[in-house]
């Protein structure tokens, strides 16, 4: 309370030392943020008016260098007089001052730069627009921080402060701001830094200038972990300015150096970017400005965790991101400052508005019913400078901007048809100045689809302009059929003009066109010679196609007609393709290699295709349900509209072919069926994409609850394309990710992990093969399919092994074929590495897969190199020599070859009388081996003799020894030593040997390092 009747010059000292000390008396975190100075006048006091007028103004600006405001007594101006009324306004004031305080969730800038000027100055162009700004009570009135306040509609506010005492060539800090710094805060809040970089002087120490502010800035915070972290630094330039644009430029790449250093900054973890322009007194420039920090802070805001309790119930399901209030309220003040600088077009700078616009498309969810707007908007900008600049790549952005919105609008909405034309008025601008064919197809197709939606009446220009698009393709390709569609859409247009009609001569002229160009086509014959040479071109692209064709599916759908399409109607479609037609014009000589690649490759970039990974339901369509039909036409069961939606889908990704296992394939051939099971791990791994439709899946479903996960045919759909995307029940991307590749997104990449055990590294680049390969079985093991043999099929791209198909044989038969193969390629024993029942196809084989989910480990013992110095060198070099002999095992005439160290039963005793007839322990005394007990589920006879435990080997296991190295033979002994799972076999007749099943691993262990060297070597035949 100041009363007034006191000279104001003597009072302000008294004001400093009494707020000095009633601060010095609080505790920091209690210190006030809101002083009120209020004046008043002693009842009875007589000052003139004047007098009053001049004492108020001294003592607000002696409030505002203590970081208080003058408090507003009355409407008039009068001081506070003792009245009740007064009071009660006073008080008023007071709290709505601490409502304004900063909070939480408000958005805090702070401007560090050059000194403002009159014209220039950043903060007084953000507050040059109509939308309202506020000094807020909570904001500091000091003559050295200047702050502006926009509030948002969730209720949050954007507060921008300009600290000017940052950037005034000092050391320090001013006290007042430090204070007011310290008092204000005390907790983390949405912030970030504008720091504006002045481009019109040497920027040789940019470096050490804005690294120093920085450091000094941060410092005055009470805790340095509360001070922002994002920073965008504003080059700026006086409108005046006459440097030559290269130094500008040079200065440019000089700051962004400078800028990517602070990211590496030691002292201090700061997140800096660079406005992409040069702010010179634009207000669209310094509101972009401030929406890109804006943005980053709300990104940064959305990803930090938050904080939840374990679950005391059943666990939550993952559901799809929500978007924050904040950054709907920002894409709302943004859409704004769009609307409110485009009235002003004349004025606007053009490259400040497109980053505006680019900054409201950031700020809009891709569901938000309005976004299409804010496209439009954008796509109107960039237009604006294409027709000043004449830029591609503005013209670029426009086509996007507007095909991204035309696909956003729904189909009955009016607009739709007005962002039609604009983006076909836009591609036309493109195909004429770059002549690409694939422009001017989509132009034909956006006539198409305006035309469906204009009435009969209306539709006579709307023909004509597609019938102008076709003839124009006409012209670059000779297709007669667009010619043909020409002629006949112009005559149509021709039936709509009444007589007397002002577009009747027009339209006759362009039907006379038409004809002209056809008929003359037609009379341009080349020479005999010629036309034999383009005969024998036809068919030497025909040559290359079939060549080429055998890694491409037999069967193809065609997503725009929905018609299956065998060999000869993918060569047709390729011989009306433009890469066709490109290839007739090549300049490469006839027959050469050139040549040759260049149709390889036409044939390449026209069948790119996509395939359907799902799990087989009721009814699904075959062939001879599609064949001959656009499967668009049909209508019936769940299984027709799963595969309708995916070629949809895939048409929408640009794909022109695609292909599913339900139809592309006659399963009554055996011969086609067995060249596609051969094959369709190849075209899997061909494709650009394969969409998984996980039907048991809903939008917020687990990826892991699939049943698609426990099916056979699934894993190499799985692992053999490069791409994949994952569709729920509702063909909606799966946790809406729209990465191009679920593969790549790590989230989706850890839930692919737990639902498989298969590492990333396999997922993301997997190589068929046989490395590994007890690996691959563990994968499969918990997979079914209906018919019992297909799950061994399934496998044979995995394993990369061409094996006939034989329907109707069993489980173990198919099964047994695989494993055979598998190990006379490779000579890889640790298939044999299982527990269960074994096959009728041979006892060291498995009936199913089951066995191979159990993953074998042993407890390995710690090697003493020093034992090896009184070993028998003689006798391990023996050893070593006889392993090394060993072939690699292999299979044939029904029988395994398993190369071998054989451990000869001394004698086996039966533990006990068994309490079960089913099961049976003995122990067993082989040499060489501590003596060990195995369950079994039939009974051993007495004789000892006829049994052996036996230790698989493959070549690998042995290094390789130099002459002078040692080493080999020591590691040899050390790795024998281990213990290991032996297989117990049995001797029949003729030297045969079987398979006995325990009921566990046979884990077994050597007496000493000694008796390794007496170890018997041998190849045994295994039934």
């Amino acid at each position: 309370m100041h009363n007034l009747v006191f000279n104001s010059d003597d009072r302000g000292l008294g004001m400093s030392n009494y707020l000095g000390a009633f601060r010095r008396t609080c505790r920091q975190n209690l210190l006030p943020s809101v002083i009120h100075v209020v004046p008043t006048l002693s009842l009875g006091a007589e000052l003139p008016d004047e007098r009053i007028v001049t004492r108020v103004a001294q003592l607000r600006l002696q409030a505002y260098d203590e970081g208080a405001q003058l408090c507003k007594t009355s409407s008039d101006g009068r001081p506070f007089d003792g009245t009740p009324e007064m009071a009660w306004d006073v008080i008023q004031g007071l709290l709505a001052g601490l409502e304004r305080e900063i909070r939480e969730n408000d958005y805090v800038i702070f401007v560090v730069g050059p000194a403002e000027t009159a014209e220039n100055s950043f903060m007084r162009q953000l507050d040059n627009c109509d939308i309202q700004a506020a000094n807020s009570p909570g904001l500091p009135y000091t003559r050295k921080i200047a702050g502006l306040r926009w509030g948002l509609n969730n209720g949050a506010n954007i507060l921008v402060l300009d600290t000017l005492s940052f950037h005034n060539g000092r050391n320090n800090v001013d006290a007042h701001n430090a204070d007011w710094l310290k008092l204000s805060f005390t907790k983390r809040v949405n912030s970030g830094i504008l720091f504006l970089y002045s481009l019109d002087f040497d920027p040789i120490h940019g470096d050490a200038s804005i690294s120093g502010y920085l450091e000094i800035f941060v410092k005055e915070f009470p805790d340095e972990s509360i001070a922002p972290s994002r920073v965008y630094v504003v080059p700026t330039s006086n409108p005046d300015s006459t440097l030559p644009s290269e130094e500008l430029n040079e200065r440019l790449l000089h700051l962004k150096t400078v800028v990517d250093a602070l990211n590496g900054n030691e002292n201090h973890k700061w997140h800096a970017l660079m406005f992409p322009g040069v702010f010179k007194g634009q207000p669209e420039t310094a509101w972009s400005a401030a929406l890109l920090l804006l943005k980053d802070i709300s990104q940064t805001q959305a990803q930090e965790p938050i904080p939840i309790p374990p679950p005391t119930g059943p666990a939550l399901k993952r559901t799809p991101p929500q978007h924050s209030n904040g950054r709907l309220a920002l894409k709302a003040l943004a859409d704004l400052l769009f609307k409110e600088f485009r009235k002003k077009s004349t004025n606007s700078d053009l490259d400040a508005m497109i980053i505006l616009g680019r900054s409201t498309i950031e700020f809009t969810p891709l569901e938000h019913p309005e976004r299409h707007a804010t496209l439009i908007n954008l796509a109107g900008v960039l237009s604006e400078r294409f027709n000043k600049e004449g830029t591609k790549e503005d013209l670029d952005e426009t086509i996007t901007l507007r095909r991204t919105a035309w696909e956003c609008v729904l189909p009955d909405d009016p607009e739709r048809q007005t962002i039609l034309f604009e983006l076909d008025n836009c591609l036309y601008e493109r195909f004429r100045r770059r002549d690409a064919m694939a422009d001017l197809e989509e132009i034909i197709s956006l006539r198409r689809v305006a035309l469906e939606h204009i009435p009969p009446p209306n539709r006579r220009r709307q023909l004509l302009s597609l019938a102008n698009s076709l003839h124009e393709k006409f012209r670059k390709q000779s297709f007669m059929d667009d010619i043909n569609e020409a002629i006949r859409l112009a005559i149509t247009a021709l039936e709509l003009c009444s007589r007397g009609h002002s577009d009747l001569p027009s339209t006759l002229d362009r039907i006379a066109s038409y004809l002209e160009a056809k008929v003359s086509i037609r009379r341009d014959h080349r020479s005999d010679t010629s036309s034999s040479v383009s005969s024998d071109f036809k068919q030497s692209v025909r040559n290359i196609f079939f060549e080429n064709a055998k890694n491409l599916p037999l069967r193809l759908l065609h997503t725009p007609t929905g018609v299956l399409c065998n060999r000869d109607a993918q060569v047709t479609h390729f011989e009306n393709s433009l890469q066709y037609k490109q290839l007739l014009v090549s300049t490469s000589p006839r027959g050469s290699q050139q040549l040759e690649m260049e149709i390889c490759d036409a044939i390449s970039e026209f069948f790119v295709f996509a395939m359907l990974s799902h799990r087989w339901g009721s009814r699904e369509p075959l062939l001879r349900d599609v064949e001959g039909k656009s499967i668009y036409d049909l209508g019936g069961t769940g299984g027709l509209h799963k595969l309708q939606d995916f070629c949809i889908h895939a048409l929408r990704r640009r794909f022109q072919w695609a292909w599913s296992d339900t139809c592309c394939i006659d399963k009554d051939s055996s011969a086609e069926l067995q060249e596609s099971i051969g094959s369709m791990f190849s075209w899997y791994r061909r494709s650009s994409l394969t969409m998984v439709h996980l039907s048991d899946v809903s939008e917020t479903g687990s990826l892991a609850s699939s049943v698609w996960f426990k099916r056979g045919w699934t894993l190499q759909e799985l692992l053999a394309p490069a791409n994949v995307l994952f569709y729920t029940h509702g063909w909606s991307l799966y946790m809406n990710c729209d990465t191009p590749n679920h593969k790549t997104d790590p989230a989706l990449l850890a839930e692919l992990q737990n639902a498989t055990g298969i590492a990333d590294q396999h997922l993301m680049n997997f190589c068929p093969g046989m490395d590994n390969a007890r690996s691959r079985l563990h994968w499969a093991s918990g997979r079914r399919t209906t018919r019992p043999e297909d799950i061994a099929y399934s496998l044979f791209g995995i394993f990369q092994v061409h094996l006939p198909v034989f329907y109707g044989e069993t489980e173990q038969n198919a099964l047994g074929r695989l494993l055979a193969e598998i190990i006379s390629r490779s000579g890889d024993v640790s298939v044999l590495d299982w527990v269960g029942q074994p096959s009728s196809f041979n006892s060291c084989f498995p009936t199913d897969l089951a066995p191979y989910q159990t993953v074998p480990h042993i407890q390995l013992s710690p090697g003493d190199p020093s034992r090896c110095n009184n070993l028998d060198s003689e006798k391990t070099q023996k050893l070593y020599n006889k392993l090394a002999g060993l072939p690699r095992a292999g299979f044939g005439n029904s029988k395994l070859m398993l190369p071998s160290i054989i451990h000869r039963a001394r004698a086996i005793r039966l533990q006990e009388s068994p309490t079960n007839s089913s099961r049976y322990t003995y122990q067993i005394h082989a040499s060489r081996l501590t003596p060990i007990e195995v369950t079994l589920s039939i009974s051993l006879d007495g004789d000892a003799g006829r049994y052996i435990l036996v230790r698989p080997w493959h070549p690998k296991l042995l290094e390789t020894q130099t002459e002078s190295d040692d080493n080999a033979i020591w590691n040899l002994l050390e790795q024998l030593e281990q213990p290991f799972n032996a297989l117990l076999l049995k001797r029949l007749p003729h030297n045969e040997y079987k398979r006995i099943a325990c009921d566990s691993m046979i884990t077994v262990h050597v007496q000493d390092r000694a008796s390794i060297l007496d170890s018997e070597v041998l190849t045994l035949e295994i039934v």
